[in-house]
């Protein structure tokens, strides 16, 4: 099993620029789509990787542990190579809890939640850039099981 600097330099130095390759070349995205599939696959790499089930042991005061805050309580639900290292499940769960986390502060600031025309709204007008943010998120999860498949 590959430790977070393996993990974070093959994902930034290799598998990020060749997989931006391969969607400008094959796909034609726009510029704002690509930026957006690049930012996604950076915090997702950084931040929201399968190992998230130990961000309780990552030091708070720092920008790593800072930025991993919402994922404090994930790591004592979750078990450490668990359902977050699925190759099917394992993005999907980290997204639904930062999505549950992003509807309760919401519902605390506004003692409601969007409605659903609203959420249709916000999916019609950004869906696109949507599937390339979720498209980031994955990838980088699936270069990081990678890397820890060649290690075991």
């Amino acid at each position: 099993m590959a430790n977070y600097k393996i993990h974070s330099t093959f994902n930034l130095c290799l598998a990020l620029p060749l997989l931006v390759t391969g969607i400008y070349y094959i796909f034609h995205p726009a510029r704002d789509f690509l930026l957006t599939f690049i930012a996604a696959f950076g915090y997702s790499t950084l931040f929201m990787n399968p190992d998230l089930d130990l961000a309780n042991k990552i030091k708070l005061v720092s920008i790593r542990g800072f930025l991993t805050l919402p994922f404090r309580s994930y790591s004592l639900i979750f078990r450490h190579r668990g359902i977050s290292h699925s190759l099917f499940f394992g993005s999907a769960t980290r997204i639904l809890w930062l999505t549950g986390i992003g509807a309760l502060i919401f519902y605390l600031l506004y003692k409601t939640l969007p409605s659903e025309k609203a959420l249709s709204t916000l999916y019609y007008s950004y869906k696109y850039y949507l599937f390339y943010a979720f498209a980031g998120i994955c990838l980088a999860d699936w270069s990081h099981l990678l890397l820890d498949l060649k290690k075991a």
